[in-house]
C-alpha cells in the first residue's frame, strides 16, 4: 500500500525571532510527535550527542524523544526524496517535517519545491509557511530586509515573538518572568499584532512563548495550516471584509472581492499582466473564484510568479458566487491591480446572454 503523503511546515523568521530556541525544543523534549527537521547548512541547531541514537558523521540522525535530524547539504528535493527512501525503508521513522531555512533566506524558493516538483508531491504535502515575527525587532527588520519581508508575504501563520519585552498596563519589561501576569496580553502587543495583520492578510496572527508554550499551544498554532491545498482555500478571519489594501515599507497586501462571476479569458489577460509586471516580486497569491458559464470555483495558488489554478467544488444552485484573491508582493500599485482585477467583473457583467 502507497504510505500517504505527508505534511511539511516552512518555519522561518528573520535573525533572532526565536526559530532556533523554537526548533531545539522540538528536538530534544518529550513530545510524543515524530517530526523530521531539515536545517541547511547554514543552521544554528546545535544538537547534544547524548540525544542521538546513531551519530557516524551522517548528515540524517535519529534523536532519543523519536524525531529526526536533517542536514541538506545540496538540493532540497534530494534531501526529501532520501528521507522518504529511508523512511520506506524501516530506517527512521517521522510524520511530519518542518523545514528551516536561514534567518536570511527567502522562503520562496522552498515554496516553489512542493509547487513544481512532481517526485516531491507525490510523497510530500506543503501544509504551511510559519514565520516566527520579532515584537522587538521585527519592524525594524521589515524596514532593513527584503528578505524580512518576504518571510512575511508567504507566512500563512504569523507567530509573534518576545512579546513579553514590550511594555503595557500592569506589565514591567524588567521584571523577572515568574512575576509577570501570565497570558495578560499588553496594549503594545495587541496593537502589534494589528499591525501584522494588516501587512500580510492572508494569515493568521498570534503570540507564541517559544521558550515555555505547552506543547499543545504550540502545535495548535505551529500546525495543520492547510495553506497550499490546490482544491481549498483558507483565509485568515481578517481578510475576509478586505476591499482594499496596505502597503508599508514596502510590503504590498491586496485584497479583491466581486459578487458577480468573473470573465475566464479576461482573468487570465490580467494575471498575466500582473505576473509579468511583478515577477518573482509577487510573492504570493492566492483566491477563490467564481468565473462565468464554470461550475466549479477555481483555486488558485501562487508564489514567485508561479501561478496554479485548479478546479474545486461545484457551486450550489442558489449560493451567491462570490470571489476573493489576496495578493502579496513587493511595492505593488494597488489602483492598477484591482483596475485589471474588476475589469475582469465588468467584462463578465458585459457578456451577451447565452442561448
Amino acid at each position: 500500500m502507497r504510505p500517504q503523503a505527508v505534511p511539511v511546515t516552512v518555519l522561518t523568521g528573520f535573525l533572532g525571532s526565536g526559530k532556533t530556541t523554537l526548533i531545539n525544543r522540538i528536538l530534544k523534549e518529550a513530545h510524543g510527535r515524530r517530526f523530521a527537521v531539515i536545517e541547511n547548512e547554514y543552521g544554528e541547531i546545535n544538537v547534544d550527542a547524548d540525544l542521538l541514537v546513531k551519530d557516524g558523521g551522517e548528515t540524517v540522525v535519529q534523536l532519543t524523544n523519536g524525531c529526526v535530524c536533517c542536514t541538506v547539504r545540496g538540493d532540497l528535493a534530494n534531501a526529501l526524496n532520501d528521507l522518504a527512501s529511508k523512511r520506506d525503508k524501516g530506517e527512521i521513522e517521522f510524520d511530519h517535517v518542518l523545514i528551516e531555512p536561514t534567518g536570511l533566506a527567502d522562503p520562496g524558493p522552498i515554496v516553489r519545491t512542493f509547487m513544481a516538483e512532481t517526485e516531491v508531491l507525490g510523497k510530500y504535502f506543503l501544509d504551511g509557511v510559519v514565520t516566527l515575527f520579532d515584537a522587538v525587532n521585527g519592524e525594524r527588520n521589515l524596514a532593513e530586509s527584503v528578505e524580512a519581508q518576504a518571510q512575511l508575504a508567504y507566512a500563512d501563520r504569523v507567530l509573534v515573538t518576545k512579546v513579553d519585552l514590550l511594555g503595557g498596563p500592569g506589565f514591567s519589561p524588567t521584571a523577572e518572568p515568574a512575576s509577570r501576569p501570565e497570558g495578560r496580553p499588553t496594549d503594545a502587543a495587541d496593537e502589534l499584532v494589528a499591525r501584522v495583520s494588516a501587512l500580510n492578510t492572508m494569515a493568521g496572527v498570534a503570540s507564541v512563548d517559544t521558550h515555555r508554550a505547552p506543547w499543545d499551544e504550540v502545535f495548535e498554532k505551529l500546525l495543520e495550516l492547510r495553506g497550499y491545498q490546490f482544491d481549498r482555500v483558507v483565509f485568515a478571519p481578517q481578510a475576509s471584509d478586505a476591499q482594499g489594501g496596505t502597503h508599508t515599507r514596502g510590503v504590498g497586501s491586496i485584497s479583491f472581492n466581486a459578487e458577480t462571476p468573473l470573465d475566464g479569458v479576461q482573468l487570465n489577460r490580467a494575471l498575466a499582466a500582473i505576473n509579468e509586471r511583478y515577477g518573482e516580486a509577487l510573492w504570493r497569491i492566492k483566491g477563490v473564484l467564481a468565473i462565468d458559464g464554470m461550475r466549479n470555483r477555481i483555486i488558485v495558488q501562487g508564489v514567485q510568479g508561479l501561478i496554479q489554478a485548479n478546479p474545486s467544488t461545484v457551486w450550489r444552485m442558489f449560493e451567491p458566487k462570490l470571489s476573493r484573491l489576496v495578493l502579496i508582493g513587493r511595492e505593488l500599485d494597488r489602483d492598477w491591480v484591482l483596475g485589471l482585477l474588476q475589469g475582469c467583473v465588468s467584462a463578465a457583467t458585459n457578456a451577451p446572454p447565452e442561448h
